[in-house]
């Protein structure tokens, strides 16, 4: 029975001593996640602030590209409409000086060709027949 007892107080004293380690890491597991949450704590209390931050900056950046779409809309709307009239300008000028510029100048260019022509063969005729009239009538004005 003697060694009953010893075995007895063996298996009491480690069940001890392992309950008392046991007790002891899990008093540590809790400290250390004690300290854990107010380490969290504390950076969560300094991160707040700086998300409030980064939404606010967030807004205002969605708020500023939001109303740069719009103005680039409109600049684009204005630009294509400016685009159109501009268009329809310089074809109704084509247009008009064709008509008030282009047909007169063919008319004049017409003109100045035959009158061009028209002196050249008058000219020519001229010195044609001055030449003939100087083998008719020679210095003395008779006729040969």
């Amino acid at each position: 029975m003697h060694l009953q007892t010893w075995a007895d107080f063996a298996l009491v004293f480690f069940g001890g001593f392992f309950s008392i380690i046991a007790v002891g890491l899990l008093g540590g597991i809790a400290f250390a996640l004690n300290k854990l949450v107010k380490v969290l704590d504390n950076l969560v209390g300094k991160i707040d602030p700086m998300i409030g931050k980064a939404t606010d900056t967030i807004e205002t950046v969605q708020r500023v590209t939001t109303n740069v779409g719009e103005k680039a809309d409109q600049i684009l709307t204005k630009g294509e409409a400016l685009t159109d009239n501009v268009t329809d300008r310089v074809e109704k000028t084509a247009d008009v000086v064709q008509k008030s510029v282009t047909g007169p100048l063919i008319n004049l260019s017409s003109l100045i060709t035959g009158v061009s022509k028209g002196f050249s063969v008058y000219t020519h005729s001229s010195s044609a027949s001055s030449k003939e009239r100087a083998k008719v009538y020679p210095e003395n004005g008779t006729k040969k």
